[in-house]
C-alpha cells in the first residue's frame, strides 16, 4: 500500500501505518517510513512528506542526510506542533520558596545547559550582580593594530589570559568553581569561561580560567569602561527573585524559584539535553519545512569568540542545497538558532526568539532571508548577532530585526544585497559593530530602503551606528536608508571606493558622520538633520606627516594617505543649533577643523519633511531637497509587519 503522506501526532503509535486516522507517534519513525521504500521509486517520492500534528515533542533529535532528498516535514494546517531538544521535570520537591529536581550527569557536564524555558516563556539563569557588572582589576597595556594587521602589537602571555584579578569582597567564599562561570568583558565581544579554581590573597583573589578566553581580560580597558567588568554566572547567591534558576552541578540538581502565580503540578520547566534538535549531514539537498517550532537546545560551554561564533546551534547544517524553512520559529534556546552552510538556502518568514547566542548565521552561495522575525538573542552572549552572512550573492530583504546587545546583521559577503529591513534596539551593549555592519572582503554589498531606529540618549557615551562598512569593503553602497537616533548614522573605516546616496539621517544631539582611514567614499544628496553636524574624514595627508604609532607598520602605513570623502556635495544639512563642523582625520586622530561653507552644492536648509510618521519621507514644495536631485523615501513596507508607524512613535523619530 502506498501511503501519500506519514502523519505524526503525540497520540499515535510507531506500529500504526500512519494515516492521518492511525498516525505514528514520533518523528524518527516516520523519517525511517519515508527512507524504507528505497527500491519502489514511485512509493518513495510519494511517501517523502510527513505532516506533523500539534502538540509537544520531547527529546528531539533528526538528522537528514542524501537520502532524505525530496523531503516534506510540515505542520499540519492550522495546527502548531513545537519540537523540544529535551523534556519535562517531572517531578519537583520543595526546599522554601524554591524547587528543586534532581538531574543525572551534570556533576561532570554530561548534561549540559544554559538556558531552559518555563510554561513555553524564557526565565533567567541566576547571575552576580543581578544588574551591571563587578569590575576587576586586569590591565593588558599592548596595542590593538587591527584584524588584518594581525591583532596584538604582540601577542598575550598565559598569566595575562588564563586568570581574573579580582576583589575579594564581590566574590566572597561562595564561589563554587564546579558551578560558577563568568563572562569576562571585551571590545566587540565577549568570553564566557568556566572556573578552575580560585586564590585569595588579602582583599583581592585571582580566579582561574578553565580554558583561555578570545582576549586577555582587561584588554580595551583605555577606551571601554566595559572591558574592565565580569559577570558571574550560576551561583546560588545569584538567585534574587522568583522567575529565576541555576544548575547545581555539584549536588546534581536543578533550582527554580518559581513566580508566585506557578503552581507545582501544573509547571512545565523543559530540561534541554539536544544539542541539535535538526542536524542536516553535508550533502543533504531538496528538503522543505514549514510550521514547525523548535525549542531548548542545549550548549556545550564555550568562550564564543567574534559574535558568539563558535556556539552551538539548534539546527544545523553542512554543505546542504536548495533547503526552505517557510514559517520556521526558534525561542528559547542555549545557542544559536540556525548554523548553515551550503547553496540555495531560503528561509521565509521565519521567527526566532530568545537565544543565548545569536539568530541566523550562514556560510555559502545565494542564501535568502525574507519577511522574517529575530529578537531577544545574545541572552548569555552579549557579543551575539542577529544574522550573521558569509559567502556571496546573498538576499536579505524585509526582516525585523531588534532587541540585540550587538550587531543586527553582519556581512561579509560580496554581491549581496541587504534591502527593506527593519531595525531597532540594536547594539544595546557591545562596542563597535552596527545594526548593519558590511566587513572582510566585502565588495559590490548594496543596502538601500532599510530602517533603523534608536532611543535617544544625551547622557550616553557608547556610539552606535546604524550603517557600518569595515575594513576591506570595496565598491559598497548605501543609499536610500533612514536612521534615527543613532549619533553616528554612518561609519566607513578601511574602506575603498564605496558611497553614501540619498539617504536620510536624523538626530537629536550631535551627528557624526565618520569616514577613517578610507580612500574614494562618495556622499552625495544626503539629508542630515541634528542638533549639531560633524563630518570627520581624512584628506589624502598633502603634508606628509608620520604617525609613529601607525607608520612603522607595514600594512596600517598604507592608511596614512587615505583621502576619504572625495565627493562630499548635494547634501541638504540642516544643524537646529547652527553648528556644522568639518574635521580632517590622520589615522585616527583629528588634526585641524572649521565651519563648513556651502560648497560643492552643499545646503544648510531645513528639508521641511512630510508625512514621516507614515513613512513616506517626501518633501514640501518649497524644499530645497528637490533642486539638489534628493528623492523622496518610502518606509511603508518596511520590515514584515507594517510596523514602521509603531516604531516611529516608539523612538520619538519626529522629522525636526
Amino acid at each position: 500500500m502506498t501511503i501519500d503522506s506519514i502523519y505524526v501526532a503525540t497520540n499515535g503509535l510507531d506500529s500504526n501505518p500512519g494515516t492521518e486516522s492511525r498516525p505514528v507517534a514520533t518523528l524518527g519513525e516516520a523519517l525511517n517510513r519515508t527512507r524504507a521504500n528505497k527500491s519502489d521509486e514511485a512509493a518513495t517520492a510519494a511517501a517523502k512528506r510527513i505532516i506533523v500534528r500539534g502538540g509537544h515533542y520531547y527529546d528531539v533529535s533528526l538528522t537528514l542526510t542524501k537520502e532524505d532528498a525530496g523531503l516534506q516535514l510540515v505542520a499540519y494546517p492550522g495546527e502548531s506542533p513545537i519540537l523540544f531538544g529535551g523534556a519535562p521535570v517531572t517531578s519537583w520537591q520543595r526546599e522554601g520558596d524554591w524547587l528543586t529536581t534532581p538531574l543525572t550527569g551534570v556533576y561532570n557536564r554530561e548534561l549540559d545547559f544554559r538556558l531552559i524555558e518555563v510554561d513555553g516563556a524564557y526565565r533567567q539563569r541566576a547571575r552576580l550582580p543581578e544588574q551591571g557588572a563587578f569590575h576587576h582589576l586586569n590591565e593588558f597595556k599592548v596595542e590593538w593594530l587591527s584584524t588584518f594587521a594581525g591583532g596584538w602589537k604582540r601577542p598575550p602571555k598565559d598569566e595575562e589570559m588564563m586568570s581574573l584579578r579580582v576583589k575579594r569582597e564581590d566574590i566572597s567564599d561562595w564561589l563554587d568553581a564546579r558551578n560558577a562561570e563568568l563572562t569576562v568583558y571585551h571590545e566587540w565581544d565577549e568570553s564566557l569561561v568556566g572556573v578552575a579554581g580560585v586564590r585569595s590573597d588579602g582583599e583581592e583573589a585571582d580566579i582561574q580560567f578553565s580554558y583561555a578566553p578570545g582576549h586577555p581580560p582587561g584588554a580595551f580597558y583605555e577606551r571601554n569602561a566595559n572591558a574592565r567588568t565580569y559577570v558571574v554566572w550560576n551561583v546560588r547567591e545569584g538567585l534574587k527573585k522568583p522567575g529565576q534558576w541555576y544548575l547545581d552541578r555539584t549536588n546534581e540538581k536543578l533550582v527554580y524559584w518559581p513566580l508566585p502565580d506557578e503552581e507545582i503540578n501544573h509547571l512545565q520547566l523543559i530540561v534541554p539535553s539536544k544539542e541539535h534538535i535538526l542536524y542536516l549531514e553535508p550533502g543533504t539537498q531538496d528538503v522543505r519545512l514549514e510550521g514547525l517550532t523548535f525549542a531548548c537546545a542545549a550548549t556545550p560551554l564555550s568562550a564564543g569568540g567574534f559574535g558568539a561564533i563558535s556556539v552551538s546551534a539548534v539546527i544545523h547544517g553542512e554543505d546542504v542545497q536548495k533547503i526552505i524553512f517557510d514559517r520556521v520559529t526558534v525561542r528559547n534556546t542555549g545557542g544559536w538558532a540556525f548554523n548553515l552552510s551550503g547553496k540555495e538556502i531560503h528561509l521565509n518568514e521565519c521567527h526566532i526568539h530568545h537565544t543565548g547566542a545569536g539568530g541566523i548565521k550562514w556560510k555559502g552561495d545565494g542564501v535568502r532571508l525574507e519577511r522574517s522575525r529575530i529578537h531577544d538573542i545574545g541572552l548569555t552572549y552579549q557579543s551575539s548577532i542577529a544574522v550573521n552572512s558569509d559567502g556571496s550573492n546573498h538576499t536579505l530583504v524585509h526582516n525585523e530585526i531588534y532587541n540585540t546587545p550587538y550587531s543586527g546583521i553582519a556581512s561579509s559577503s560580496p554581491n549581496t544585497v541587504i534591502s527593506g529591513n527593519l531595525l531597532y534596539n540594536t547594539m544595546q551593549f557591545m562596542k563597535d559593530g552596527s545594526a548593519i555592519y558590511i566587513c572582510w572582503y566585502s565588495d559590490n554589498v548594496s543596502v538601500s530602503g532599510n530602517a533603523v531606529f534608536a532611543t535617544y540618549n544625551a547622557s550616553e557615551k557608547v556610539r552606535r551606528y546604524a550603517y557600518y562598512l569595515d575594513e576591506k569593503c570595496t565598491n559598497c553602497s548605501v543609499h536610500d536608508n533612514l536612521a534615527v537616533n543613532l549619533g553616528v548614522p554612518m561609519l566607513s573605516h578601511m574602506t575603498r571606493d564605496c558611497s553614501f546616496l540619498n539617504n536620510i539621517f536624523m538626530d537629536k544631539g550631535l551627528q557624526v558622520v565618520s569616514v577613517l582611514n578610507s580612500s574614494g567614499t562618495r556622499f552625495e544628496r544626503n539629508i542630515l538633520i541634528a542638533d549639531a553636524i560633524e563630518i570627520h574624514t581624512p584628506q589624502g595627508n598633502p603634508e606628509g606627516l608620520v604617525s609613529e604609532e601607525y607608520d612603522s607598520h607595514p600594512y596600517m602605513s598604507t592608511f596614512s594617505t587615505s583621502d576619504g570623502i572625495v565627493s562630499f556635495q548635494n547634501n541638504l544639512l540642516f544643524s537646529r543649533n547652527q553648528s556644522r563642523r568639518f574635521k580632517r582625520y590622520f589615522h585616527y586622530k583629528a588634526i585641524h577643523e572649521y565651519e563648513l561653507q556651502e560648497l560643492s552644492g552643499n545646503r544648510f536648509a531645513d528639508p521641511l519633511l512630510t508625512g514621516a510618521a507614515a513613512g513616506d519621507y517626501s518633501y514640501d514644495a518649497n524644499s530645497m531637497a528637490w533642486s539638489l536631485g534628493i528623492q523622496p523615501l518610502s518606509f511603508v513596507d518596511v520590515g514584515c509587519d507594517g510596523r514602521f508607524t509603531e516604531v516611529y512613535e516608539q523612538f520619538g523619530g519626529d522629522e525636526k
